[in-house]
């Protein structure tokens, strides 16, 4: 058992290095890309700190035979939800998520592809830690500065579920079970400024399917029971070679309020914490969206 325990500390050390040099590349030539301006974009709320939460919308425009309505009688129009920057130390989430403004848009909007469905983002949800995390990258310690909003909260614990507790697990490495620490979920469940945006968001616009960004654990989560997302999660295996999980059971987690509340969801965790993952996840988003 001794050994056992130098040699997974010597390889979280050496992994840890492993991962800051990748990171250092990624953060000088993996850029946070710029969002074409004439995607449509609303402030649907602000963080703790006040900075804007912004949310961007995408609908296919070429629908074909359309009904005096606008839309064709024959498809059932669908929402999906990208949301990143949960964490913000997960500064990778934020460039795919803006890749994937980018991409769409053009396909969809500008180009010949066909999508009667209507595609969501919010490139962040956490700009506070956001913030910080890009001052200070975090290199020797595998990015861990930044998760937590203005308040020391952890928001993917802050939603209002059965399970909710004031304390919870944070588990990071090997199948999450390399280092564990406790992290603060809220003074109630639900009391983050960027938990109800997001909730009032999905709530508004009677969103039922969700994919939310993480890193840097290469595989996708779905929760038992859920049909659909566990498809998502195979096409993501199939694509992109994520290994594929069910609900880790974190308290107040996002995953456990989209069960409690009847939406499709989807945990996906990239491979790099600073990288966009996007030649890698391109595939698996795009097939996704494809079979709405």
């Amino acid at each position: 058992m001794y050994f056992m325990n130098i040699f997974y500390q010597l390889k979280y050390f050496f992994g840890t290095i492993y991962r800051g040099l990748i990171g250092r590349y990624h953060n000088a030539f993996d850029k946070v890309p710029e969002i074409n301006k004439e995607v449509e974009n609303f402030v649907i709320g602000k963080s703790v700190g006040e900075k804007e939460i912004k949310v961007y919308r995408i609908s296919g425009k070429n629908m074909g035979s359309l009904t005096p309505s606008g839309v064709r009688d024959d498809i059932a129009l669908k929402k999906m939800l990208f949301v990143a920057g949960i964490h913000g130390n997960e500064v990778g989430t934020v460039k795919l998520a803006q890749h994937i403004i980018n991409y769409f848009y053009d396909i969809f909007c500008r180009g010949e592809k066909f999508f009667a469905h209507t595609i969501y983002v919010i490139p962040c949800l956490n700009p506070d830690g956001y913030e910080i995390s890009l001052k200070n990258p975090d290199y020797a310690h595998r990015g861990n500065v930044g998760r937590f909003n203005k308040n020391g909260v952890d928001l993917n614990r802050n939603f209002p579920t059965k399970n909710w507790q004031s304390r919870s697990d944070w588990g990071f490495g090997t199948n999450y079970n390399d280092k564990h620490f406790e992290v603060f979920c809220g003074a109630s469940a639900g009391s983050e400024q960027e938990t109800q945006t997001l909730i009032t968001f999905i709530k508004q616009e009677n969103i039922e399917n969700l994919i939310m960004l993480h890193n840097a654990g290469k595989d996708v989560i779905y929760n038992q029971g859920d049909e659909v997302a566990k498809n998502w999660a195979e096409i993501y295996n199939k694509f992109s070679k994520f290994k594929i999980r069910t609900d880790l059971g974190y308290s107040g987690s996002v995953a456990e309020w989209a069960m409690e509340n009847n939406v499709h969801y989807l945990t996906v965790e990239g491979s790099s914490r600073w990288g966009s993952d996007w030649r890698r996840q391109k595939k698996a988003i795009e097939e996704i969206l494809q079979e709405m």
